[in-house]
């Protein structure tokens, strides 16, 4: 009697470990942050499919960071997957650039939801709340008028990512 408790407490125990790793492995997985170009977009695309084949180390503050996109300035539209959704952004410029920093603007369904300007000589960050939004438009600026080298110099980007689950940045 105590074997056949012994050996149904073990096959219980092996049960409830493949379906905790299995429902875990689904959980991590849809949590994965999602690249903004694996969306469907439209668009300007000037330079970033070169920097998503190969990543480029460049300065920022003094402090070395590998790019994962660089970009002129643009504009462009995708599709969202639906749900909870948050857009990440880091970006910067190069310290070896004579050029002022970006603004990114951002939209959702065509309403704008966020703005922002980065400040130099540091990677700046951006969360914007996307949840329930069909449609994402980002346009990338130079922030002054002057000294813009538009077309020239390119804009390093560090994070570019729709993170699903995760709607209303900083709160819970």
């Amino acid at each position: 009697m105590k074997r056949v408790r012994w050996r149904g407490g073990l096959f219980s125990a092996g049960v409830l470990s493949f379906t905790l790793a299995t429902v875990g492995a689904q959980v991590a997985q849809a949590q994965r942050p999602i690249h903004i170009f694996d969306l469907s977009c439209v668009g300007r695309w000037p330079t970033y499919r070169a920097s998503r084949i190969k990543s480029k180390d460049i300065s920022i503050g003094r402090e070395l960071y590998t790019s994962i996109l660089e970009t002129t300035p643009t504009g462009f539209t995708c599709k969202l997957p639906g749900g909870r959704l948050s857009l990440r952004l880091e970006y910067g410029v190069s310290d070896n650039d004579n050029i002022p920093p970006p603004q990114i603007d951002v939209y959702v369904d065509g309403n704008q939801v966020a703005s922002q300007v980065g400040k130099e000589g540091r990677v700046n960050t951006m969360l914007v709340d996307v949840s329930n939004g069909k449609s994402l438009a980002i346009d990338i600026t130079c922030s002054r008028a002057t000294n813009c080298s538009e077309g020239i110099t390119p804009y390093y980007f560090f994070s570019f990512h729709i993170i699903p689950g995760a709607g209303s940045p900083g709160s819970r």
